[in-house]
Order: C-alpha cells, then sequence, then structure tokens
C-alpha cells in the first residue's frame, strides 16, 4: 500500500519550467579519463562538467550518482546555472521532470582506431594514447539497465576511437536495443563492418554516421593516412540498403579541413559518392583544432563552402543536413562575428 502511495505521489508531482538540458537532467559522457556531463565546449563556459574524475571502468555506485544529480537540477530550479554550462546553446527553458532515470548517454572511452587521422585530438600525446588501455563499460551499464534506469526517448552515442574495434561494442549496442532505446547515434570510420549497427538500421532506432571527409582516394589517405577509401564506401552502400523503412539514418559527414579539403570540386566529388551509396542525410563540421584558432575570424569562403554543401543536399533530393556543434555554433553566431570582423577593420 505504501509503495502505491509513493508511486502516486511521484506521478501527481507536476513539472517545473526551468533553464537546463538533457544531460544535466537525465546524461552522462563517459570519456577516456572520466565521466563528465557532456562532450560540448564551443560556448562561453567551456562544457565538459566532470561528474567522476579519473575514471577507470569501476562499478557506479548509481544511487549516489543520481543523488549528486540531483543537486544539479536543483540549482538549475533556482536559475543558478554551473559555469560550465553558461552560454550553451542547449541550455532551453522548458518543463522538466524530476525523475532518476538516464536516456542521455555518449561513450567516448577508448581511443583505438582502424584511422589515423591528421585531426585526431590524439595525435598531441600520440604515445599516451597508443600504450593506454581501454575499460569494460558493459557490466556497468548493464547494472543500470538491471535497476530499470534506461529509458528511450533520449539520444545515446558511441564516439571514440573506432566504436566496431571496441569488444564491448556489439553486445553494449544491443543491450541498449534490448532496453527500449530507440536513438543512438553511432560515429565509426566506416572501415571494420557492424552486425549490431546492421541490426539498429534495420530497426530504425540506430544513426550511423561515417565521417569520410573526403570526395578522392587521394584526399582521404592525406586526412585520414590510411587507404582504406573504397573499402568504406563499399561499406557505407551495404549499410544504406539495410535501413529500414526510416532511410536516413546512415549519413556520411564531411569535416572541413582548411588545407585539405575545404573546395567545391571535392565536396562535389564526396556527394556523387555519397549519392551513389544511397545515403540521403549528410553531417557538417568545422575541424575542431582550426576552429578553436579562428572562431572570430573564420574567412568568409568558408561559410559560402557550408551554403554550398547545404546547397547540393537540395539539388540532390535529399531530406537532412545536420550542422554539428562546431558549424552549429559558427552559423548561429555567424553575423555576431562578421561585426567582430568589421570593427577591427
Amino acid at each position: 500500500m505504501l509503495e502505491k502511495l509513493k508511486s502516486l505521489l511521484k506521478k501527481s508531482k507536476k513539472p517545473l519550467k526551468y533553464l537546463s538540458c538533457e544531460y544535466v537532467q537525465h546524461g552522462f559522457n563517459v570519456d577516456y579519463e572520466d565521466i563528465k556531463m557532456c562532450c560540448f565546449n564551443c560556448h562561453e563556459g567551456g562544457g565538459r562538467q566532470i561528474l567522476i574524475d579519473n575514471y577507470k571502468g569501476e562499478m557506479i555506485d548509481w544511487n549516489k550518482f543520481f543523488k549528486e544529480k540531483r543537486k544539479m537540477r536543483e540549482l538549475n530550479k533556482k536559475g543558478i546555472i554551473l559555469e560550465r554550462c553558461k552560454g550553451c546553446i542547449f541550455l532551453k527553458e522548458r518543463e522538466w521532470d524530476d525523475e532518476d532515470y538516464i536516456n542521455y548517454m555518449v561513450f567516448n572511452h577508448w581511443t583505438q582506431c582502424n584511422c589515423k587521422c591528421k585531426y585526431c585530438f590524439t595525435n598531441e600525446q600520440s604515445d599516451f594514447f597508443n600504450q593506454r588501455k581501454n575499460y569494460n563499460m558493459y557490466p556497468v551499464i548493464k547494472k543500470l539497465a538491471d535497476m530499470g534506469k534506461i529509458r528511450g526517448g533520449g539520444e545515446i552515442g558511441f564516439g571514440g576511437g573506432e566504436p566496431a574495434l571496441l569488444p564491448e561494442f556489439e553486445p553494449l549496442l544491443n543491450l541498449l536495443l534490448d532496453c527500449g532505446c530507440d536513438n543512438i547515434r553511432v560515429h565509426s570510420s566506416g572501415v571494420k563492418y557492424s552486425s549490431a549497427i546492421e541490426r539498429g538500421l534495420k530497426e530504425g532506432k540506430v544513426t550511423l554516421v561515417v565521417s569520410v571527409d573526403s570526395g578522392t582516394p587521394e584526399t582521404y589517405e592525406n586526412i585520414k593516412r590510411v587507404k582504406h577509401f573504397k573499402k568504406v564506401w563499399e561499406n557505407l552502400e551495404k549499410y544504406a540498403s539495410m535501413q529500414g523503412e526510416n532511410k536516413y539514418k546512415a549519413k556520411t559527414k564531411y569535416i572541413i579541413y582548411p588545407g585539405y579539403n575545404d573546395n567545391k570540386e571535392e565536396i562535389d566529388k564526396f556527394f556523387n559518392h555519397t549519392v551513389n551509396a544511397g545515403i540521403k542525410s549528410i553531417v557538417l563540421d568545422i575541424e575542431g583544432g582550426w576552429y578553436e584558432q579562428n572562431k572570430l575570424k573564420v574567412p568568409d569562403y568558408i561559410y559560402e563552402l557550408l551554403d554550398y554543401a547545404t546547397s547540393k543536399t537540395e539539388k540532390a533530393n535529399m531530406k537532412f543536413v545536420e550542422f554539428y556543434d562546431r558549424a552549429s555554433h559558427m552559423k548561429t553566431h555567424r553575423e555576431e562575428y562578421r561585426k567582430l570582423k568589421e570593427n577591427e577593420n
């Protein structure tokens, strides 16, 4: 009787309206050295609020974890925004529930990859990242699932490193699918084919994003420093054919990397391969290191390339073009940055 009364009281609580985000409320980002709130870092506060420092795969006390989450939510209710969250474009004023569950997760806890991209953050400390070992998140997430604290309706992301190389990737992705997670985004090099990704595409619950960043083998090899251009497009064609009723779950990504692929000719060839593979959606972004150094002085031709790629999707009868964190931030503040440049001149 008491448990029934508690359940009724919980259901009767009216959601409160205040400024917050999905990751503060019900999410986390598993990184290679700690567990953070999120992976966004382009805004004023810098993002990436640390939740568990120096994390190496130990079993998490989820009750304690949720207690800390509640403290953060209470601050938001009072109008107090965490320093690292200030200025984030993902903060929203809306009604938020007050329950303890997770439906936003990002997995970035390994760095092994089958590409050697020039823009990868691991290049700055290659000896460290080449020697470090993975830790296994499957039993940790399995405990959370057994507690009934994983829900659908949010977004799960796999970054890395290359997810398909992770020993626990197949069982972990299948576990999340079994838990009802219906919006799982996997960022992959596309070099190694995954049966779990195939399952997710067939069920319409996995979005696959493969960052090819090129339209020719020469540019691909220059950026990726491996010779897998043909294999990646073959796998993309196969993934595209495995999509269920939703034909927009497999995506190609183009990171504009000034000095390497920042021209219309390369974009044209990238689009030709994308269309030939049966892909109906693309993702655009700007290389992170370059953007951090140039975000207040982005040349006009970079904006023009984003506009050009967007117009290409319309001409190719594609349904979606997405702008990731840096590109989205750049477009949002385009006019502001233009005025700053004018004042400097």
